[in-house]
């Protein structure tokens, strides 16, 4: 089984994601991380380059190459979500990571991660046309605002 990893940026997808990858012996990928190295070139210059919806396929293919891996703790990009064939191509446990819009302010606010989105967006904006694509997407939602509470609530999830 793969675990999916959806939310807003600085909901903590790779945070997370790391360490429950060290508790679950499962290999992880960052879907983001995963595509600048396929492409080399940054997620910033791909949205500047070619635009945003070259990027969402980039995300949509890198998707694809992991469908039939087994084991793999994947955290995918905020916008993993806007395209809803994607929901087909994950197959494992998809994740909500949650976490109130003011942490998501404060913590992208403080982060040096370029999120070219948020150069003409609010957090707010994102959110409010994300939100019901989160739900659409989503097996379980977890809290994330305490990574210890966040990542019990998926092993929990996961031993069932």
């Amino acid at each position: 089984m793969n675990i999916y990893l959806i939310g807003m940026p600085g909901c903590g997808k790779s945070t997370l994601g790391k360490r429950l990858a060290r508790e679950t012996n499962y290999k992880f990928i960052d879907l983001d991380s995963y595509i600048e190295k396929k492409e080399k070139k940054k997620i910033s210059d791909i949205f500047k380059d070619n635009g945003e919806d070259y990027f969402r396929e980039l995300e949509s293919k890198a998707l694809l190459s992991f469908k039939n891996k087994d084991n793999v703790i994947i955290s995918t990009g905020g916008g993993i979500i806007k395209n809803k064939a994607n929901k087909d191509l994950m197959n494992g446990l998809c994740v909500y990571l949650s976490v109130p819009v003011g942490i998501l302010e404060e913590r992208t606010s403080k982060s040096k991660t370029v999120r070219p989105l948020l150069k003409t967006k609010t957090i707010v904006e994102l959110y409010n046309e994300r939100k019901d694509l989160y739900d659409y997407f989503k097996d379980i939602e977890v809290l994330n605002v305490n990574l210890d509470d966040a990542i019990s609530q998926i092993l929990k999830e996961i031993n069932r």
